[in-house]
């Protein structure tokens, strides 16, 4: 008799990761290393191989002979963005560097991250579940030495933010295997740890301020009606012959960028980008579990335009202010270069 057939659903799909340069499933073997569960909203991490035809002439008008060669793996996801540890080991992979204490030996007063040249990878697995016993078969893809190449934080009316990332892997690979009584068949995780609870920033509760200052550090007349943070790491494949994969991932320059919407004003903004003056931007975030500080020491305004395309409608100024090498205080620390620092206090 034939029975009704149940196609996967999204929800049976998890991703999990741990911070490690390991670049193969036997890299794993005897060696305990447990992942960290993601909760997303969107994924893309695939893996393919690029494809080949014949060119070969045989006396007829038929080709044959193709072959995929070159493999390449790439992705991302974008999580809920909160004070939670996942949202900081993501921003920590995305600046390539490592969280410090604002005041050493006191991690209450909280840490900070700047940009940096610690090149950080991590490894990530993707599972697909037929079910909740241990007889049934669990598909994993797995990534390894995955790079972060651009992360975007979102900030959109009445929305709740986002970090989306995106990646480029050293290797891929996939297996199949039975759920087994742990419930990890297969996988190259040790252990699987669940996220915890963690309220959710969003753009009208969370999002305090998004302040810029001028030159002399004055605030200026700004309200955004909609803002993206992009970091971007310039991250790219190195091929080489005798590998399947990539034999390495190179890195570029760090590009931080912070563009929107804001609600004219004056001619403010139109003059700072005329006569290259410097500014300096500041976002807040603040939920239960703590505040996010970001702060941008050396911005120019690129491009702001603002044209009226329609009857009853708001008069507002795109621009994007690219950010340069600047100095910021921390703490009692003075005078620290980067291009993009981020504060993270927890709550008392």
């Amino acid at each position: 008799m034939p029975r009704v057939k149940s196609f996967n659903d999204t929800s049976s799909v998890s991703l999990a990761y741990a911070i490690d340069d390991h670049t193969s499933a036997a890299d794993f073997t005897g060696t305990p290393t447990p992942f960290k569960l993601l909760p997303y909203t969107t994924e893309s991490y695939t893996m393919q191989k690029e494809a080949k035809q014949s060119t070969a002439i045989k006396g007829n008008r038929r080709s044959s002979g193709s072959k995929n060669t070159k493999g390449s793996a790439n992705g991302g996801h974008t999580v809920e963005f909160g004070v939670v540890y996942f949202c900081l080991d993501m921003l920590q992979l995305a600046l390539m560097n490592v969280w410090k204490d604002i005041t050493t030996g006191t991690p209450a007063d909280g840490k900070y991250i700047t940009d940096g040249e610690i090149k950080t990878y991590m490894a990530v697995e993707k599972t697909a579940r037929q079910g909740l016993l241990a007889t049934d078969r669990l598909d994993h893809e797995r990534y390894y030495g995955t790079a972060v190449n651009e992360a975007t934080i979102e900030f959109a009316d009445s929305e709740l933010v986002t970090l989306a990332i995106t990646t480029i892997s050293a290797f891929a690979d996939y297996t199949s295997a039975l759920a087994g009584a742990n419930g990890l068949g297969g996988s190259i995780a040790s252990a699987k740890s669940a996220p915890p609870d963690y309220e959710i920033a969003d753009s009208s509760n969370n999002l305090k301020n998004i302040e810029l200052f001028d030159a002399d550090g004055e605030l200026m007349e700004v309200t955004f009606s909609d803002a993206s943070l992009q970091i971007q790491n310039n991250v790219r494949e190195q091929s080489a012959l005798a590998h399947e994969f990539a034999a390495g991932i190179g890195v570029g320059k760090v590009a931080v960028t912070l563009s929107g919407e804001i609600y004219y004003f004056d001619q403010t903004m139109l003059d700072a980008h005329m006569k290259n003056k410097r500014m300096k931007a500041v976002l807040t975030i603040s939920t239960e579990q703590g505040t996010f500080k970001i702060t941008l020491p050396n911005l120019m305004a690129q491009t702001p335009t603002n044209n009226a395309e329609g009857e009853n409608e708001d008069y507002k100024t795109a621009v994007t202010f690219t950010a340069e090498e600047g100095k910021v205080t921390i703490g009692t620390t003075a005078d620290i270069p980067c291009v993009i620092a981020i504060e993270c206090v927890p709550t008392p």
